[in-house]
């Protein structure tokens, strides 16, 4: 985890943010849900709820994606920005919503068994078959 702060949009704008604190390297994600969403893996940072601040969530939307999660989308672009657990003080963020490059890096891939055959994953990070 790394300490710093950083602002993100969607491609309209609808949905606007700041962050701060300690963001949480990125995993990509290869589960039906994150394929079906994004239209290929995610790659998302974490933090907590009280560092997330919004600038403009007036397109803001969530989907109740399974029993235990939701999905936050832009309503007029159509940008998959946020993944969070029910009850849990973190949130995921889509690392590409990020105005500037992230001071994280990729560290792991999970729920691999679901990847698509199209691309190549790095085969030097950890790979989980579930969450990590």
């Amino acid at each position: 985890m790394k300490k710093f702060s950083s602002r993100g949009k969607c491609l309209c704008g609808g949905v606007e943010f700041s962050t701060k604190g300690f963001h949480r390297d990125v995993s990509s994600c290869h589960c039906i849900q994150c394929m079906k969403t994004h239209g290929n893996f995610a790659a998302y940072t974490n933090i907590e709820d009280k560092n997330l601040k919004f600038q403009n969530k007036k397109t803001l939307k969530w989907f109740k994606s399974s029993k235990r999660a939701k999905r936050g989308f832009c309503s007029k672009c159509g940008a998959s920005i946020f993944f969070k657990f029910n009850k849990s003080k973190n949130i995921s963020i889509s690392a590409g919503m990020f105005d500037k490059s992230l001071k994280v890096k990729t560290t792991r891939n999970i729920f691999i068994k679901n990847r698509l055959k199209y691309y190549k994953i790095d085969k030097s990070l950890p790979k989980f078959n579930r969450y990590s």
